[in-house]
């Protein structure tokens, strides 16, 4: 009896701790959630995919970028999947057509690597291939305009916004293919539309974006205004977001070491994670989480040379 009692005793002391366990992973998951939506701003492009689910927001900034007050859109399809005959596929940020139908291609863009001339070329080509319908003469392809909005100044010149055309050399006449590419340079922030647009891309506080159709955009996603169908999609990107800070197998150190450790607190657990992890990205992203730099821990997932200089002030 006294056997069956202790065993019972274990039982119920192992199920208190369990239970336990589980509600500080719910506080931990509901700390980490909020620290994460604290610090989104519009160049973080998971972030900017739901806030662009708002058409009026995808509206205001194709205004404000290409001067054009009274463009209204018709349609508008986010995550646009365009394949190639060769497998090559694009994935596109948002893609849509105004009442004129005239196309549009809005990417964020933060590595520079990913905003290359090639790639947009790449973009516009896939946009004619899948827009003109067989036995459709090429006239009647429509106006298409391939926007990048960059975190830094890709192509060096130092222009907020350039306007890329085809022209004919000799004489610099336009060559009027009705293909325009433009490069949107947020890291330049002149006192004028462009400017004030390009620091409401990079405002994580709802409340100091200039903008009022964006503020009230991100206010309702981050303070929680949504409905269960909104619930849903910050969740969707919170997922999205905490897999994509954590490549390069940098998340398998410290999953391992979250489940081992969670009855012994997040730090134990971080620790253990890490030292398992045996992995100088790994370790970096603990001392990000444990210090809550959480827009330093977006950085490194992919900018190459800030990641070195944080693994240099860790003594990584």
């Amino acid at each position: 009896m006294k056997k069956t009692n202790s065993t019972n005793a274990k039982t119920n002391k192992f199920g208190r701790l369990e239970a336990k366990s589980k509600r500080t992973r719910r506080k931990m998951d509901a700390l980490e959630k909020k620290k994460i939506i604290a610090s989104l701003t519009l160049m973080d492009d998971l972030f900017m995919q739901v806030v662009l689910e708002e058409q009026a927001c995808t509206e205001y900034i194709l205004q404000t970028i290409l001067g054009k007050s009274s463009l209204k859109l018709k349609e508008q399809r986010l995550q646009k999947r365009l394949p190639n005959l060769h497998g090559r596929a694009l994935v596109l940020d948002c893609l849509c057509t105004d009442e004129k139908g005239l196309l549009y291609n809005i990417e964020v863009q933060n590595s520079s690597a990913g905003a290359i001339p090639k790639r947009a070329r790449y973009h516009a080509a896939l946009m004619d291939t899948h827009t003109l319908k067989k036995g459709e003469k090429f006239s009647k392809l429509p106006e298409s305009y391939v926007i990048f909005i960059t975190e830094k100044d890709v192509l060096g010149e130092g222009e907020q916004l350039y306007q890329i055309e085809r022209v004919i050399r000799k004489s610099g006449n336009l060559f009027k293919d009705g293909s325009h590419i433009l490069y949107f340079n947020t890291a330049r922030q002149d006192d004028n539309a462009l400017g004030k647009l390009a620091k409401d891309f990079k405002e994580a506080n709802p409340k100091e974006i200039k903008s009022k159709v964006l503020s009230h955009r991100v206010a309702s996603l981050k303070e929680g205004k949504l409905d269960k169908e909104g619930e849903k999609k910050m969740n969707v990107l919170l997922e999205k977001y905490r897999k994509k800070a954590v490549e390069e197998g940098i998340e398998k150190g410290i999953e391992k070491g979250l489940a081992q450790g969670i009855q012994q607190g997040l730090e134990q657990g971080l620790e253990r994670g890490l030292e398992q992890g045996k992995n100088r990205l790994a370790l970096l992203v603990g001392h990000l989480l444990n210090a809550g730099r959480m827009d330093d821990l977006k950085r490194v997932s992919f900018d190459e040379e800030y990641r070195e200089k944080l693994l240099k002030e860790f003594g990584l």
